[in-house]
């Protein structure tokens, strides 16, 4: 009977597992379609930015999520402009917000749309 149910237990485990690895492939497809609408490809975003840097640069993420306005502007309009009202918005250096523009923008919809397993990597390796 115990070895049924470990088996049992196994599979769930395995299904389990299964599904979050299906789920985490589907919104990694969406996220680089979405990306892809803006011109960023994934791979121009492997070079992570300095530790400091990450903290502040998720903190304006955050933001840019939570403002539906401002995540609308910034996802339509390109330049100093958006620098500009993010910078009136964070408190931060324009330069930053140049160099990382697609780290902004690409964080900003993971925090702020349907990716929840993305979210939840993302929060597990920069804490």
């Amino acid at each position: 009977m115990l070895k049924s149910v470990t088996q049992e237990v196994k599979k769930l485990f395995l299904l389990k597992k299964s599904n979050a690895s299906v789920q985490r492939q589907e919104e990694i497809l969406h996220l680089k379609r979405r990306l892809e609408t803006f011109e960023i490809q994934l791979s121009s975003l492997a070079n992570r930015p300095l530790d400091v840097e990450t903290q502040t640069l998720m903190e304006i993420s955050k933001t840019v999520a939570q403002n539906n306005e401002l995540l609308n502007r910034l996802s339509s309009e390109r330049g100093l402009a958006v620098q500009q009202l993010l910078a009136h918005h964070a408190s931060i250096c324009p330069k930053i917000l140049e160099d990382h523009y697609q780290f902004i923008l690409t964080m900003a919809h993971i925090i702020g749309g349907p990716y929840p397993c993305l979210r939840k990597y993302i929060r597990s390796s920069i804490s």
